[in-house]
């Protein structure tokens, strides 16, 4: 057992990091006061330490970004494409940091402003307890278990969870998951991380930071819960939403099943399309899930960068392509082929459409910056005015096709995969 004396002298000599001497400290090792202490101490050796390294540093060098240096440092495989097949196949590496096995995606469309990681845990095991100045969104993938969460000097608070849940950790607040099944339990995170290590370049800062946001989590008892009391219709005007009526919303942390959630039908984003917003966790980052009905597609749109589409059921493909309002026009096209558990991101000022050819409703769940959540952002990617514009009409001065203005291709293609599939068109004449 070691003294607290050698618990110190590992923290300043680099025998040990700064999270493991605050876990340690937080069980009892060592008071408060004595705690921040050590740590002023250990910062001042670092920044004396930079300082001398900084008088070496090569001026020439350029075009180093922070969020990439820090990736290659978690020592983890990194997913970079337009689309992961399968989150739930995704070829995984031992994560030190996180106690568990992982991988990070940073698909092409995310484009530095937001990611995803995938995490495993095998029967009975947990991550080492987190807290990081970047949100997230944690979608499920599969066992069951419980989360723990709390802030710094508060109680802990314990959510359980299944296959299908979405859980979003307030920001910096501690985080603790464990599997409590007999299977290894799975999950898929969104997160702005990008755009965090950039903009700071310290993950010792990002990482270990003992700022509570006490305005957006202060340990309330229903903070995690999921009742009726969670569910309003928010009233928008054109200046704020497409959706002049108003707008389906979740305000929450938890949803316990994203694939049963139930949702509005909104027909200005496409026939038998419905969906729901969701604002977690006094997030900045945006949320919502959409459904489109069995033989019925979504019209294009484009918008920017960074909006993770995680496919919870259904089957089908997304068209993606670059400059024209045509489709057969376009020099770069993409297609990907989704099925549940698919993830993929369009890039910035793609058009992008989303087609159900399978026997089944398809329902995704979407993250990204701004849209319809409680902040308008007017830049910054996909957020704010360029997102929104992605649901209003192009005759409107938006970056929205309206079916009778789509490539003539679109409708031929999907017909022919409806007759592949087995599956009758819904779509109405006029659409």
């Amino acid at each position: 057992m070691k003294s607290k004396r050698d618990r110190v002298d590992d923290l300043l000599k680099g025998r040990a990091s700064r999270r493991e001497f605050v876990e340690w400290a937080a069980g009892g090792g060592l008071g408060l006061a004595a705690t921040a202490s050590v740590l002023r101490a250990q910062r001042q050796a670092e920044q004396r330490e930079g300082r001398r390294a900084g008088r070496s540093r090569d001026y020439n060098q350029t075009n180093v970004n922070p969020y990439d240096e820090w990736l290659k440092a978690e020592g983890i495989p990194v997913y970079r494409d337009y689309a992961v097949a399968d989150l739930r196949a995704l070829e995984l590496g031992a994560w030190k940091r996180m106690g568990a096995r992982g991988a990070w995606i940073d698909l092409k469309g995310g484009e530095g402003v937001n990611d995803g990681y995938v995490c495993e845990m095998p029967p009975g095991g947990g991550t080492t307890p987190q807290r990081y100045l970047f949100e997230e969104i944690i979608y499920f993938l599969s066992g069951e278990g419980e989360s723990v969460i709390w802030n710094r000097g508060g109680s802990k608070q314990s959510v359980k969870w299944q296959a299908g849940a979405i859980l979003s950790p307030p920001l910096n607040a501690w985080r603790q998951h464990f599997n409590r099944g007999k299977t290894p339990a799975r999950f898929v995170a969104s997160t702005n991380a990008p755009v965090v290590i950039d903009l700071f370049r310290s993950p010792d800062f990002i990482f270990n930071n003992d700022y509570v946001f006490g305005d957006r989590y202060d340990g309330q008892p229903d903070y995690f819960t999921a009742g009726k009391d969670k569910f309003h219709h928010k009233q928008t005007t054109l200046e704020t939403s497409e959706i002049e009526r108003g707008v389906h919303t979740f305000d929450g942390a938890l949803v316990p099943d994203a694939r049963r959630i139930g949702l509005v039908e909104v027909k200005e984003r496409g026939e038998g399309n419905s969906r729901i917003e969701l604002q977690l966790a006094d997030n900045s980052m945006q949320t919502h899930i959409s459904e489109f009905e069995v033989g019925t597609y979504k019209k294009a749109h484009k918008h920017g960068p960074g909006s993770h589409v995680i496919m919870l059921n259904g089957q089908g493909y997304t068209l993606m392509w670059k400059g024209p309002v045509k489709y057969s026009e376009a020099a770069t096209q993409v297609r990907i082929d989704w099925k549940e558990g698919s993830m993929f991101v369009p890039p910035d000022g793609w058009f992008h459409q989303h087609f159900n050819s399978g026997p089944d409703a398809a329902r995704y769940l979407a993250a990204t910056w701004g849209g319809d959540g409680k902040w308008f952002n007017r830049s910054l990617g996909g957020g704010g005015r360029t997102h929104r514009l992605g649901k209003t009409s192009l005759r409107q001065g938006g970056h929205l096709i309206e079916y009778e203005d789509e490539d003539p291709v679109i409708r031929e293609v999907f017909q022919q995969e409806l007759r592949r599939n087995g599956v009758k068109s819904r779509m109405s004449s006029g659409a």
